[in-house]
């Protein structure tokens, strides 16, 4: 069935509608909760407190892309178990997410696991804003305007953010005793 009509028959209250929209996003879902959170209970938890949300303020969607939508909740209900447990761990980049992480998955890359790691571990040391944004465009392949709505900054806002999280897993990467790049 057609995104549409399933957005429809589900805001007229149909729950198997808004089943399937949940089925067909939910692994990118619960990709950007666990890349933000870094642990997978965390992830699941925060994945089904962000659909219950969700599912009862359908009304709230008016045109918005559904997936861009959940998004929302998503990184919303991040946000705020972030600021109870004050900081995610650094996000594994090895399992592949809807919506194109470059990475790819186990055995799918051909970066050195050092490397890889050390990537990990410096999204892990951004601020949590940072990594939404960095997580959102890099790994999910979200424009401005898509991440903008998700994060409800203005798009030059989401450029700037991003810019700074880029720059500062960079300078990370290069000039941290943890970064293997510096090492070298």
């Amino acid at each position: 069935m057609d995104e549409q009509v399933l957005i429809v028959t589900a805001y007229e209250g149909d729950g198997q509608s808004f089943d399937q929209l949940v089925s067909m996003h939910q692994g990118m879902a619960f990709n950007v909760a666990y890349r933000l959170l870094g642990h997978a209970d965390a992830a699941g938890d925060t994945l089904e407190e962000a659909l219950l949300k969700a599912h009862g303020a359908l009304q709230a969607l008016r045109g918005a892309p559904f997936e861009v939508w959940l998004l929302r909740w998503v990184v919303d209900a991040c946000r705020r178990r972030a600021r109870v447990s004050r900081r995610g761990s650094p996000v594994p980049l090895g399992t592949r997410g809807q919506g194109g992480s470059s990475l790819g998955g186990p055995g799918e890359t051909s970066l050195d696991p050092d490397l890889v790691q050390a990537i990990e571990a410096g999204i892990g040391s951004l601020p949590f804003e940072s990594r939404v944004v960095l997580v959102l465009a890099d790994v999910q392949g979200l424009n401005y305007e898509e991440i903008a709505q998700v994060t409800g900054a203005r798009p030059a806002v989401v450029g700037r953010r991003l810019a700074e999280a880029r720059r500062r897993l960079r300078d990370w990467l290069y000039g941290s005793p943890k970064g293997t790049l510096g090492a070298e």
